[in-house]
C-alpha cells in the first residue's frame, strides 16, 4: 500500500529539463511558457503540469515561445523503445493564439505560441520508472538562420511492471534530485504606485538525491518593480529528499507603475552529489492596480470654417482600479492656428474615483489664418493616484478639417489710352492667392473689341504664392460700321477652388483705336525732296573724307621718304 502511494506521489512530479542547443548564437532561443495554461493542460509549467498517462498511451504538452522565420517548428520526438510502441512522429507546429487561463482563480487571457501535442501509444506490457522523451525542434530564426534546439521531458510511468531487484531486464530508474516550486505567495496579491509587496517562494526536493549547492533567484521583469536590498538571490546548502524550504524577498512598487499584471520569475540552480547541474524557473505575476483616466468619448465638429470657433465635449472617465486626484485636463496643439479660447489652456477635476466619468467643455477656435485642410489637436489627462503617490499622464489626438473660401486678388490691368489701327502692345497681367486655400487653373482673358490676344494661362497657386504673365495684344478695327474710335470690353480672371467650383473676378478696360494717318502728294514730295537733299549731303561728307585720306597717305609717304634718305646719309 505504501509503495503504491509513493508511486501516484512520483506521477505528481514532472521532471523537466531544458537544454537547448541553438544553432544561431544571435538569436532568442525559444522557450517554454510556464505561466499559463493551455487547453488540455490541469496545470502551467510553473505550477506542476505533469503528462497525462492513460490506459494504453501518455499525452504530451509543451508550448513553446518565441520569433521564427514563416511562424513554423519541426518537431521530431525521440520515443525511448522500453515502455512505448514503435512510433515515427515527425510534425510542424504553427504559430497560433489561445485562450489561456492562470492560477487558482482561473484568470482567463490570451497567449501566442507554439503548442507541441502528441500522444504516444504505451506497450502492453511496461516496468515502471522515470522515462526521458526528447524533443528536436528545429526552425528558421527571423534572419533565416537554421536553428535546433533539444528539450528532454522526463515522465513517471505506473500501472506496469515492477523492477526485481535482483534485475529482470526493466530500465533503471533516473536517481537525482528535483527541486520543485510548490508556490509562490505574493502579498498583497494587488498593489498601487509607491506600496511594497512581499514574495514567499515554497519550494521540495520531490527526487531521489538530496540537492546540494542551491541558489533561488527573484528577478523583476518589469522596470516598475525593485527588489528592496541589494541582493536578488539566497543561496542554502543543501536540500535532502522530501525536505522543504521557504524564501522571501521584498519588493518596492514605483510610484508610476503601470496599471496591469507585472511579472517576476523565480530561477532555482542546485546540484547532485556528483556535481551534475539542474534548473528550475517559474514566472508570477503581481497585480499593480492604479487609477487611469481617459477621455472616453469627444464630441465636437470635425469640420469648420477658417475662423470660426467650436465647443468640444469629453467625457473624462477613470477606468483603473484606484481613485484619482487632481486630474487635469490639457489642450494641446503643435497647430497654433488651433487654439483654445480664454486664457487658460486646462481645466482641473479635484477627484475622479475608480469607475466614475465626469464631463468637461472646452471652446476652440480656427483662426482665419489656418490653412486649408487637415489638423490636429489633443487633449492630455494629467493626474495622482489617491495617496499621491505617483503622477501619470496619457493622452488622445483629434483630427479636424479647415474650410477656407477661396479668395484671389490682381494688379489693375491698364491699357495704352490711344493706339493705331495695325500696330501691337504688351500688356502685364499679376495675380495673388490672398486666401489659405490653393486655387487651381488661373487664367486671364482680354475681351475687347477690335482687340486680339490670346488667354495666358498662370497655373495653380498656392496659399499666399502669385504669378504674373506679359499679353501680347494686336489692335485692328472697331467690328461696327465705324471702324476707328473708343473701344471698351473686360479683363477677365478666372480660377477654380479645391472643390473645383468656377470664380471668375472681371475688371473693365477702354482704349481708342487711332486711323492710320493718310499721305498726300504735296507731302510725298516733300518727303522725297528732303531723302535727295540727305542723299546729296551724305554723298559731300564721304567726298571730304575720301579727300582728307589722301592727303594723310601722302604727308605719310612724304615722312617716311625724308626718314630713309637720313639714314642712308648716316
Amino acid at each position: 500500500m505504501k509503495q503504491r502511494v509513493f508511486a501516484w506521489l512520483l506521477v505528481l512530479a514532472l521532471l523537466l529539463i531544458v537544454v537547448p542547443a541553438v544553432a544561431d548564437g544571435g538569436a532568442e532561443p525559444l522557450k517554454i511558457d510556464t505561466y499559463w495554461k493551455y487547453p488540455g493542460m490541469e496545470k502551467s509549467y510553473a505550477g506542476g503540469y505533469m503528462p497525462v498517462q492513460g490506459k494504453s498511451s501518455v499525452q504530451f504538452i509543451m508550448p513553446l515561445l518565441g520569433k521564427t522565420q514563416g511562424n513554423t517548428i519541426r518537431v521530431v520526438p525521440e520515443i525511448p523503445d522500453g515502455p512505448f510502441a514503435a512510433s515515427n512522429l515527425q510534425f510542424n507546429v504553427h504559430e497560433q493564439t489561445y485562450n489561456v487561463t492562470q492560477g487558482k482563480e482561473n484568470k482567463t487571457g490570451k497567449s501566442t505560441a507554439y503548442l507541441i501535442q502528441f500522444s504516444v501509444p504505451l506497450k502492453s506490457t511496461f516496468y515502471n520508472g522515470t522515462y526521458t522523451v526528447v524533443l528536436h525542434v528545429s526552425y528558421k530564426t527571423p534572419a533565416g538562420d537554421p536553428t535546433e534546439q533539444t528539450f528532454n521531458l522526463q515522465v513517471q510511468l505506473t500501472g506496469g511492471k515492477t523492477q526485481s531487484s535482483g534485475g529482470g531486464g526493466g530500465p533503471s530508474t533516473v536517481r537525482k534530485p528535483v527541486i520543485l516550486i510548490q508556490n509562490c505567495a505574493i502579498t498583497p496579491s494587488e498593489v498601487s504606485g509607491g506600496e511594497q509587496a512581499t514574495v514567499k517562494v515554497s519550494m521540495t526536493n520531490v527526487g531521489n538525491y538530496d540537492a546540494k549547492n542551491i541558489r533561488v533567484a527573484l528577478t523583476p521583469e518589469s522596470e516598475s518593480i525593485a527588489l528592496r536590498g541589494d541582493l536578488n538571490a539566497r543561496f542554502f546548502d543543501a536540500l535532502p529528499i522530501k525536505g522543504e524550504l521557504d524564501v522571501d524577498f521584498d519588493l518596492s512598487i514605483a510610484p508610476g507603475a503601470t496599471e496591469g499584471a507585472a511579472i517576476v520569475a523565480v530561477q532555482i540552480s542546485y546540484e547532485d552529489k556528483y556535481g551534475g547541474a539542474y534548473t528550475e524557473e517559474g514566472k508570477y505575476t503581481i497585480g499593480v492596480t492604479q487609477p487611469k483616466i481617459e477621455i472616453t468619448n469627444c464630441e465636437y465638429s470635425e469640420i469648420v470654417n477658417g475662423g470660426d470657433g467650436f465647443t468640444a465635449t469629453l467625457t473624462v472617465s477613470n477606468t483603473g482600479t484606484r481613485d484619482a486626484k487632481n486630474v487635469v485636463i490639457r489642450y494641446a496643439a503643435e497647430d497654433d492656428t488651433i487654439r483654445h479660447k480664454g486664457v487658460e489652456d486646462h481645466q482641473t477635476i479635484e477627484s475622479l474615483k475608480k469607475g466614475e466619468s465626469t464631463t468637461v467643455t472646452f471652446e476652440l477656435r480656427a483662426l482665419p489664418s489656418a490653412l486649408e485642410g487637415k489638423h490636429t489637436f489633443r487633449f492630455d489627462c494629467l493626474y495622482k493616484d489617491a495617496k499621491n503617490g505617483g503622477a501619470y499622464e496619457n493622452g488622445t489626438e483629434y483630427p479636424l478639417t479647415v474650410v477656407q473660401k477661396a479668395s484671389l486678388g490682381y494688379d489693375e490691368v491698364r491699357l495704352p489710352e490711344s493706339i493705331v489701327s495695325g500696330e501691337s502692345f504688351t500688356l502685364p497681367v499679376c495675380v495673388y492667392n490672398t486666401g489659405f486655400s490653393q486655387i487651381f487653373n488661373v487664367r486671364c482673358a482680354l475681351e475687347c473689341d477690335g482687340l486680339i490676344c490670346s488667354s495666358a494661362f498662370l497655373g495653380n497657386l498656392a496659399p499666399q504664392e502669385s504669378a504674373d504673365k506679359t499679353m501680347t495684344v494686336f489692335v485692328t478695327t472697331l467690328s461696327g460700321s465705324q471702324k476707328y474710335g473708343e473701344t471698351y470690353g473686360s479683363v477677365r480672371i478666372s480660377y477654380e477652388d479645391v472643390n473645383g467650383e468656377q470664380h471668375t473676378e472681371d475688371q473693365s478696360v477702354k482704349m481708342t483705336i487711332a486711323e492710320p494717318q493718310k499721305i498726300t502728294d504735296e507731302e510725298k514730295a516733300k518727303q522725297e525732296k528732303e531723302q535727295k537733299e540727305q542723299q546729296t549731303l551724305s554723298q559731300w561728307w564721304i567726298s571730304l573724307l575720301v579727300a582728307i585720306a589722301i592727303i594723310i597717305i601722302l604727308i605719310a609717304v612724304i615722312v617716311i621718304a625724308r626718314f630713309a634718305r637720313m639714314m642712308r646719309m648716316k
